[in-house]
């Protein structure tokens, strides 16, 4: 494994990505399968890690959901043929987390949400955490869905999050989406309508735009400047997080498919975010929104933290 990242958002970066490998179903040990010297870092998760396998078709396997069995030795089968397959590895599980094309070739919306990626790409499915008995009881409410909007998404319970994996044979990229967008339900897969801040936040944004921003301004101080406060920006659109506030008022106006305008509008963003301070397991944010004619801006301060005693 190569030790390129030193400081503490690396640091927080190469972590975050280990364990979710690690909790995914089934759990792949992640640093088993980075070649030595060829580990790079990025200071933020949607930049996510880059390097080389040790093995491209162990670490392909794995992310596939197929786990080799300890002590398991290859069974030869008279005329091989179609009747071949890996012996040593475990059957993929029908609840394995990430999904390439290989499982739901024919489903074009999933086919659409790799077209950004480059070799053999995998994406986690996200499910709904177990529910506690806790839980079976209606949650305690103090005030409005638009004031509670107003505070953000700093250390809400509800992550919706995915890893993204594109493997190359000598090159394997990670980078943990801020947006998911693909959710594990009894049929199959399916793309949410959250693929929508998906596509503008985290590929034309924080992407594309960050990227020809770099280019024109280079790696000098204001470049870095510039590229750090889009990496810490955020459209908010109607999502699953916010439980797609002011969507079906914008839906409703909508007067027909030759209302261009009130179609745009739907599609426009409901507010902004922006994370004043990145600490190391919380974040302070300020967020503005404005929808169904009122408008907020609140500065919040969340995570999962282990302050006064909160754990």
């Amino acid at each position: 494994m190569g030790t390129d990242y030193v400081d503490w958002p690396t640091q927080s970066t190469y972590d975050a990505i280990v364990l979710r490998c690690r909790n995914l179903i089934p759990s792949i040990d992640l640093e088993k399968h980075i070649k030595s010297g060829t580990l790079r870092v990025s200071d933020n998760k949607l930049d996510g890690i880059s390097f080389e396998p040790v093995d491209t078709s162990d670490l392909l396997a794995e992310l596939g959901g197929r786990i080799k069995i300890p002590g398991a030795t290859p069974i030869p089968i008279p005329g091989g043929g179609a009747l071949a397959f890996d012996n040593t590895r475990r059957p993929r599980p029908a609840n394995a987390s990430m999904m390439s094309m290989k499982e739901d070739p024919d489903n074009w919306a999933l086919k659409c949400s790799f077209g950004a990626t480059k070799g053999e790409g995998f994406r986690e499915q996200w499910r709904p955490p177990p529910i506690s008995r806790d839980d079976l009881l209606p949650i305690a409410r103090y005030g409005s869905d638009r004031i509670s909007l107003g505070f953000g998404e700093t250390g809400k319970r509800l992550v919706f999050t995915s890893l993204h994996v594109a493997v190359e044979p000598k090159l394997c990229k990670m980078h943990i989406d801020e947006r998911g967008f693909v959710l594990s339900v009894p049929e199959g897969a399916v793309v949410t309508p959250t693929f929508y801040g998906h596509l503008v936040n985290e590929l034309l944004l924080k992407s594309e735009f960050r990227d020809w921003l770099k280019g024109k301004l280079g790696d000098q101080l204001l470049g870095k400047i510039v590229v750090g406060i889009v990496n810490r920006l955020s459209l908010r659109f109607p999502d699953a997080e916010n439980h797609f506030a002011g969507l079906s008022n914008r839906v409703n106006n909508i007067s027909g498919i030759q209302d261009v305008g009130g179609i745009a509008k739907a599609l426009m963003p409901i507010g902004a975010s922006f994370d004043i301070a990145r600490l190391r397991d919380s974040t302070v944010q300020a967020n503005y929104y404005s929808y169904d004619g009122q408008r907020t801006l609140t500065v919040s301060w969340g995570g999962t933290f282990d302050a006064f005693g909160s754990k």
